[in-house]
């Protein structure tokens, strides 16, 4: 009989309580989005882009042939974060136009056009931030490359559908609450 030991394990051990750490922290940041939306649908919403993040973090570590490892799973749990800000930076003013009156339609047209720059230069912001990282520059950065290339991937991707799912989901979870 075989069994795995020695790096394999500690690894698989490792990802085993990371991805507990990451199902806990989903949960406590949809906890904090029923709080701030007072709407339980409002938050799937935005957790519409988390898995389209996760194929940006696949794709960018498959194209730069960078292993899926502890650094890179952390990165993958910094990213829920940074999705869900997005997210929630372009439904809070959808809300806000709703409330004010402005049609559904025009709500989403208005947020998209006013919300576009923040989300964006956040967006880039943090790309750059990451980008000496993520090339290895500076002592210590290969330890945490592969968490620099998984959340730019991720946010890179996670972005565009942000900009485009979350009002398409939107509309439609609206038009479902009617």
């Amino acid at each position: 009989m075989l069994s795995v030991g020695g790096l394999i394990a500690s690894q698989q051990q490792s990802f085993s309580q990371l991805l507990m750490v990451m199902g806990l922290g989903v949960l406590l940041v949809y906890l904090v989005l029923v709080i701030q939306f007072r709407d339980l649908l409002q938050p799937l919403v935005i957790f519409t882009t988390i898995p389209l993040a996760l194929l940006g973090v696949v794709l960018s570590l498959w194209v730069t042939q960078t292993p899926l490892n502890v650094s890179s799973f952390m990165g993958i749990i910094l990213l829920v974060g940074l999705v869900v800000k997005n997210g929630i930076i372009l439904l809070e003013y959808i809300n806000r136009l709703r409330l004010e009156g402005h049609t559904l339609e025009s709500a989403l047209l208005e947020a998209g056009r006013v919300r576009l720059r923040p989300i964006l230069m956040t967006t880039l912001c943090t790309i750059l931030g990451l980008m000496p990282l993520a090339l290895g520059l500076g002592a210590g950065s290969e330890l945490q490359k592969p968490l620099a290339i998984a959340v730019i991937g991720g946010l890179s991707l996670s972005t565009i559908f942000t900009l485009v799912f979350v009002p398409v989901v939107f509309r439609i979870v609206s038009r479902f609450q009617r």
